[in-house]
C-alpha cells in the first residue's frame, strides 16, 4: 500500500514560510552563518556557510505546538516528503521545527531521520497512511529564539 501524502497547503505555506525563514536566518546569522541562498527552489530553504563549510537548512512550523513542548508528545515528526532532501544532501542538513509563535525551535540533524524511524502517525490532523520520521524529542536540541536572535 502506497503511503498517503497530504496535499501541499498554499494557505499554510503563505502564512508561515516567509516568517519561518526570516527567523531562521536571524538565528543562524547570530551563530556565525552567512546566508548563501534563500531563494525558493523547493529544495533546502536556506543554504548557509560557516567556517568554510556549506550547510543546508529546512524550516517547518508545527502549528499545533503552542506554549511549552507537551512532554506527552514523545516525538517530533517530520513529514515523509522530506525524504527528497535526505537524498539530495548527504551531509550538513538540519531540520528546524518551529513552535507556532516562532519563540522556540527544535534543531534536528538529518542523520536522525532513518528508514526505521519512518512510520505512519496518528493524530487529529493526520490522514490514515500518512508517514513521518519519528525523532524522540529528548534527542533533539531545543532553542529559545528570544534568547538567541
Amino acid at each position: 500500500m502506497k503511503p498517503y501524502r497530504k496535499p501541499f497547503s498554499h494557505n499554510l505555506y503563505g502564512k508561515y514560510d516567509g516568517i519561518a525563514k526570516e527567523t531562521l536566518i536571524k538565528l543562524l546569522e547570530a551563530k556565525g552563518h552567512v546566508v548563501i541562498n534563500s531563494k525558493e527552489s523547493y529544495t533546502a530553504d536556506l543554504v548557509t556557510q560557516k567556517d568554510g563549510k556549506t550547510y543546508f537548512n529546512e524550516a517547518e512550523v508545527k502549528v499545533s505546538w503552542k506554549g511549552d513542548w507537551p512532554t506527552h508528545w514523545k516525538e517530533i515528526r517530520i513529514p515523509e516528503r522530506k525524504k527528497k532532501l535526505l537524498s539530495k544532501y548527504t551531509s550538513n542538513l538540519t531540520f528546524y521545527i518551529f513552535r507556532e509563535d516562532l519563540k522556540q525551535v527544535w534543531c534536528i540533524d538529518s542523520k536522525q531521520l532513518k528508514e526505521d524511524t519512518l512510520k505512519e502517525a496518528k493524530g487529529r490532523n493526520i490522514m490514515k497512511g500518512e508517514q513521518f520520521y519519528h525523532v524522540p524529542y529528548v534527542d533533539a536540541k531545543l532553542i529559545n529564539i528570544k534568547e538567541t536572535a
